[in-house]
């Protein structure tokens, strides 16, 4: 009889930030929201109809945003323009790096935008 070695609770609970599930939570019915999840759970992606809007990420908590509303928050010190690698800055992505930041309404303000994008002129609308 072959033995089975008991399962250790998932890495992803230990490795998640915990600021991230208000943030999923606020989406959870939201249609066309999907979370996406890495292998070792340490990233969480926000998804609105296949597109990401946010991610967290070891402890980092990046949004997709204009141009214009990034360079606002980074004026206001609330985050950083997000950077993958050195000396590449993703444009309209914003690190928030202020620790008392409001991530669930920041994540709202970029779900808005994605909604506005998805719906745009060109967009095509998903089948309901």
């Amino acid at each position: 009889m072959a033995k089975h070695k008991s399962r250790k609770p998932s890495a992803a609970t230990d490795q998640a930030d915990p600021r991230f599930v208000p943030v999923a939570a606020a989406f959870a019915h939201s249609p066309g929201f999907s979370l996406m999840e890495s292998t070792s759970g340490a990233t969480r992606g926000l998804m609105l109809h296949g597109k990401s809007f946010g991610m967290s990420s070891h402890g980092r908590f990046i949004l997709k945003l204009t141009e214009e509303r990034a360079a606002v928050l980074v004026g206001e010190g609330i985050g950083k323009p997000f950077s993958p690698s050195p000396g590449r800055v993703m444009k309209g992505w914003l690190e928030v790096t202020r620790a008392k930041a409001d991530w669930v309404a920041l994540a709202r303000e970029a779900h808005r935008l994605a909604s506005a994008v998805s719906f745009g002129p060109k967009a095509k609308r998903p089948k309901r």
